[in-house]
C-alpha cells in the first residue's frame, strides 16, 4: 500500500488519519459520512448553532452529537466528530467546510489504500484541464441556477464517469455540487494538490502559450525539486491567451511571467 501522510495544515486531518488507521475501517464509508454531515449542517443552521454554541460544555455538545449522529455513522467518524464539536468555532458555517474537507481527505485515503493516489491526481488534472478549455461545460456544471447539486453531479458523471476511477468521480461530483462560478477549477486543483501532499510530493501546474519540449519539462522539474526539496509532479497545459512566457502555481506560490500579463500592466500604466 502507498504510504500516505497527514496534511498537517488541514484542521482535524490528524484526527481523521488516526480514525482511519484502526483495523477494518472503510475509508469511503467514513468519507460518505462526512459528506452527509456537511450537507446536513448546511441545511440545518439550528443544529450547527447548537453544536458550536460556546455557552454549552464540550460534554453537552458531544452528547448532542452522539444522540443525533451515532445511529447513522461509523464509530470512526464519530470519534472525529467528538473532536470537531469540542473545537471553538467563531462561525457555525465554518463547520460545514471542515466536514466537507474531511470527506475529500477520506476519499483520497481510500484511493491511497489501493495504491491509486497517482491515478486520482492525474485524473483530477485531466478533468480540470478539460473544463478549463470548455467554458460552456464548466459554467453548466458550476452554475447553481442551472440545477441542484445532484442534477449537476449527474451531468458530470455522464461526462466523466466512464473515463475516471470511482474515487475521482466522487471528488468531481462534490466539487461540482459545492462550487460557485470561478471555484470549480480551484477546488479540483486543491484536491489534486492534497493528493500530492499526502505522498510527500509537490503538485505544480504550469500554463504556457505553446507546448514545452521534454528537455524544458525536465529542466523545470529539476529547478523546482532543488528549490522545494521534494519530488515535483508537473501538470502542464497550453493556453494560447498567455501569448508568451508562463504561469506557474506551486502550493501557495503563484508566478505570472506571461507576456499577456506584462502587456496588461503596460496598458494600465499608459492609461494612468
Amino acid at each position: 500500500m502507498t504510504q500516505v501522510r497527514t496534511i498537517e495544515s488541514v484542521p482535524f486531518a490528524s484526527d481523521l488519519a488516526a480514525a482511519l488507521a484502526d483495523p477494518g475501517v472503510d475509508a469511503m464509508r467514513v468519507a460518505e459520512d462526512f459528506f452527509g454531515l456537511a450537507d446536513l449542517f448546511k441545511e440545518n443552521a439550528r443544529l450547527g448553532r447548537a453544536l458550536t454554541d460556546p455557552a454549552r460544555t464540550t460534554a453537552d455538545k458531544q452528547a448532542l452529537a452522539a444522540q443525533a449522529f451515532s445511529p447513522h455513522i461509523t464509530s470512526a467518524t464519530m470519534s472525529v466528530i467528538n473532536v470537531v464539536v469540542a473545537h471553538h468555532w467563531r462561525h457555525p458555517a465554518d463547520v460545514t467546510d471542515a466536514l466537507e474537507v474531511l470527506g475529500i481527505l477520506g476519499v483520497l485515503n481510500a484511493a491511497g489504500a489501493h495504491d491509486d493516489l497517482d491515478l486520482v491526481r492525474e485524473e483530477l488534472f485531466q478533468v480540470r484541464y478539460f473544463l478549463a478549455h470548455n467554458r460552456e461545460v464548466r459554467v453548466r456544471l458550476s452554475d447553481k441556477a442551472k440545477g441542484n447539486s445532484h442534477e449537476r453531479g449527474d451531468i458530470a458523471t455522464a461526462l466523466f464517469g466512464s473515463r475516471v476511477s470511482a474515487w475521482t468521480m466522487r471528488l468531481v461530483r462534490r466539487a461540482v455540487g459545492r462550487s460557485n462560478h470561478g471555484r470549480l477549477l480551484h477546488n479540483l486543483r486543491r484536491y489534486a494538490q492534497w493528493a500530492a501532499t499526502m505522498q510527500d510530493r509537490l503538485f505544480v501546474t504550469v500554463a504556457t502559450a505553446s507546448p514545452m519540449s521534454q528537455a524544458q519539462v525536465e529542466r523545470l522539474r529539476d529547478i523546482l525539486t532543488k528549490r522545494y526539496g521534494v519530488t515535483v509532479d508537473l501538470a502542464i497545459s497550453v493556453d494560447p491567451d498567455i501569448i508568451g512566457g508562463f504561469r506557474l502555481r506551486a502550493g501557495m506560490t503563484a508566478i505570472d511571467a506571461s507576456l499577456a500579463s506584462r502587456l496588461s500592466a503596460a496598458r494600465d500604466a499608459i492609461a494612468s
